[in-house]
């Protein structure tokens, strides 16, 4: 699903949930990647969300991003004297951001116990603690970095990998939800499963 929300007459935020960005051949981690394919994709969103063709002509325009859930939050805003070039905020990768290092905690929901496992495979960091939950047919990895030094891999990094196997869920959603699911195995649970169908 695509969202698109004006906050002001210089800025578009666009939302974008995993199916939607697996319908446009992007993932998580390719956001992390090349910045002309990257360019090229905010500029393609900017050309279908610019409705009234506000944009249209501007001299320089910034993208943040953030990711949000299980997809992607895209803020796109003017910038009054630009000199017409791609400004990427931040740089070099944009999901790069002060309000993104300090998010060291996630919650993902699976749906089987094979995604599970081939997210503990790719998934591989020293300093991640991981609890694994059941609740009906769903299964649900808490991951949570235990100091803030990141020394092998920066959480955002490791939220678009999990994003690859599972859909991030709010707080809220895994209170709820955690009521009633069987805790199966805590704090270490990524390693665990590694030994244990390796």
């Amino acid at each position: 699903m695509l969202q698109v929300d004006r906050i002001n007459q210089n800025t578009l935020r666009v939302r974008m949930d995993a199916a939607e960005l697996k319908k446009r051949g992007i993932t998580m981690l390719d956001l992390l990647g090349n910045k002309s394919d990257i360019q090229k994709f905010f500029y393609s969103i900017l050309e279908e969300v610019d409705k009234d063709h506000l944009f249209a002509g501007t001299d320089a325009v910034t993208f943040q991003v953030m990711p949000n859930g299980n997809g992607l939050e895209l803020l796109i805003s003017k910038v009054n004297g630009g000199a017409g070039a791609f400004n990427q905020q931040p740089a070099p990768a944009p999901v790069s951001t002060q309000a993104i290092v300090k998010d060291n905690r996630r919650v993902f929901k699976l749906a089987s116990l094979e995604a599970v496992i081939a997210l503990a495979d790719s998934l591989q960091v020293q300093d991640l603690a991981a609890s694994l939950y059941k609740s009906g047919r769903d299964y649900y990895l808490e991951l949570a970095f235990l100091d803030d030094n990141y020394a092998e891999m920066k959480p955002q990094d490791a939220w678009a990998i999990a994003n690859e196997f599972g859909e991030g869920m709010s707080d809220q959603e895994f209170t709820d939800i955690k009521t009633t699911a069987k805790c199966l195995l805590p704090q270490d649970a990524l390693a665990s499963l590694r030994s244990y169908f390796s």
